[in-house]
């Protein structure tokens, strides 16, 4: 799914109406209808409702859902804020169309005063209309009045297509108190940029997409660098095992993880790779780890270090299809001369994860000289040792795009919608996971699910946006039958089968 900015979601409006041959006011009945469905759906019988309407389109929308719940016999009132004079075009069609008994007790705000006076009384369910995407700078006035009013009201918010007052295609951090607080989002069609950056969580908690019947060809003329990834998009990319094959047709791995007192990184990344499709495993480390992974993964091959406490050798690397580095392995000088001949030397598909990148943030040198299509999965934190601190996340952003692009690397910023960056400048940003990841030993499974597709024997690039929604889509089903309080990294890794399953099944009857 494309993410598109505010003017391409206006060239999709129009060609949708010139394509289907409708009119603007019947897209926007459209949109009304679908949105009046959900919000019905969120309802119970006696809840009053508060539909707060600007002057534009986003407005026009709002008069029309509040008309729409006032016929299914809803309790309904409208207030209109008139910060500007006149009405758009459809917005006044529908301001004309709401019933007569709408309009006696519709309430218009014109001044900062009539915003102080309103009343919003608690277990109001406010509907939140005012502006829409083309909003460019801070609200003022009446209508940050009224912003005011809403944020500091007990009631629900819900915001058609996008909180007033929020920038979609660039950071609001600097004025959020002038942004209304939505807890859901109605976003139309496609999922906006600024919802998926943790500056905008106060203000985009939740956001479902609505699909409104945009012209699908018009979607895919406009050009985008950001994509959603989807069950559907990930689906497609599995590729089933053939019946003639044996464990080498699947690939060897070489995991070069942990050191003493983090045998725990090595033996969930080791476990993660196996589940995720590798023919083979050897894993590189120290005896502690290597008695501690023979007890857990009797499953995984396995070398030891010379060393008892840290890695600090591998002979050849020719065997690997693929090589992961970083769990654990701590940053002792030697195993950071290790990583350094791991690069210079690697034939196969490399992914650095955890304190790989640590060593790489302390010999920025060696980024130049990163095999074509290195996977690399920071944290925030850890991307911030290799780049330098941001200041927003849309900062941040280009920041990784510009980090990909220049070390021809794929870059995993990961974090809640995790950000996969190309080479090429694309990002495709992660549907799944939840709280429950924030735990140690996340990363650790992730680079081994990542590591067990690239051995399996996909792209780098494809391994990337696989591994990375199966990791949270496992966390998800964990969610779904435990506390995400108490979801442990062991407890996702025990729901990758699932997980691939079910994307299996989904691949098999778009197939069919």
């Amino acid at each position: 799914m494309k993410i598109l900015s505010a003017t391409q979601l206006k060239t999709v409006d129009a060609l949708t109406i010139e394509r289907q041959q409708i009119t603007s006011i019947d897209l926007m009945e459209r949109v009304a209808t679908i949105c009046t469905e959900k919000i019905s759906s969120l309802l119970t019988e006696d809840t009053a409702v508060l539909v707060f309407c600007g002057m534009g389109n986003n407005g026009g929308d709002g008069l029309a859902i509040a008309r729409l719940l006032f016929e299914q016999g809803r309790m309904i009132q409208v207030v209109v804020v008139r910060h500007t004079e006149n009405f758009s075009e459809d917005a006044h069609v529908n301001f004309d169309r709401l019933p007569e008994s709408l309009k006696k007790t519709l309430i218009t705000i014109r001044t900062e005063n009539d915003a102080d006076q309103l009343q919003i009384k608690e277990n109001t369910r406010v509907i939140d209309a005012l502006l829409g995407t083309g909003t460019n700078k801070p609200m003022t006035g009446v209508l940050k009045a009224i912003t005011h009013k809403i944020n500091h009201s007990p009631c629900t918010v819900i915001s058609i297509d996008v909180p007033s007052g929020l920038m979609i295609d660039s950071s609001s951090v600097a004025f959020q108190d002038t942004c209304i607080r939505a807890d859901l989002v109605l976003s139309l069609q496609l999922p906006k940029l600024a919802y998926l950056f943790p500056e905008n969580k106060t203000i985009v908690p939740h956001f479902e997409c609505m699909d409104i019947g945009l012209d699908q060809q018009a979607l895919l003329e406009q050009q985008s660098a950001y994509y959603f990834a989807e069950q559907q998009d990930i689906s497609a990319l599995l590729v089933p095992r053939s019946k003639f094959s044996h464990k080498g047709t699947y690939g060897h791995s070489l995991l070069l993880a942990g050191s003493n007192g983090t045998s725990g990184a090595a033996v969930i990344a080791a476990e993660a790779c196996l589940r995720s499709g590798a023919g083979l495993l050897t894993v590189h480390s120290t005896k502690q780890t290597i008695d501690a992974l023979s007890y857990r993964l009797p499953e995984a091959m396995s070398q030891t270090d010379a060393h008892d406490s840290f890695i600090t050798f591998c002979d050849n690397l020719s065997p690997y299809r693929a090589i992961g580095f970083g769990p654990g392995v701590g940053t002792a000088t030697e195993t950071q001369q290790l990583l350094k001949s791991v690069i210079q030397r690697a034939q196969g598909k490399l992914i650095i994860d955890a304190d790989g990148l640590n060593i790489l943030a302390e010999n920025k040198t060696w980024l130049e000289f990163l095999p074509k299509d290195t996977i690399l999965t920071p944290h925030p934190k850890e991307f911030e040792r290799l780049t330098g601190p941001s200041d927003t996340h849309f900062d941040r952003l280009q920041k990784a795009r510009a980090f990909a692009a220049r070390y021809a690397c794929i870059l995993i910023l990961k974090d809640t919608y995790t950000h996969v960056c190309m080479p090429d400048g694309s990002v495709v940003f992660n549907a799944t996971g939840n709280p429950g990841l924030a735990k140690g030993g996340s990363g650790d499974c992730l680079t081994g699910i990542i590591l067990g597709l690239l051995t399996r024997g996909y792209t780098p690039p494809q391994a990337a946006l696989i591994g990375t929604f199966v990791h949270g889509f496992a966390a998800d089903l964990c969610s779904e039958t435990m506390s995400q309080e108490s979801l442990l990294i062991t407890d996702v890794i025990r729901q990758l089968p699932v997980a691939f399953k079910q994307l299996e099944q989904i691949n098999k009857s778009f197939r069919n």
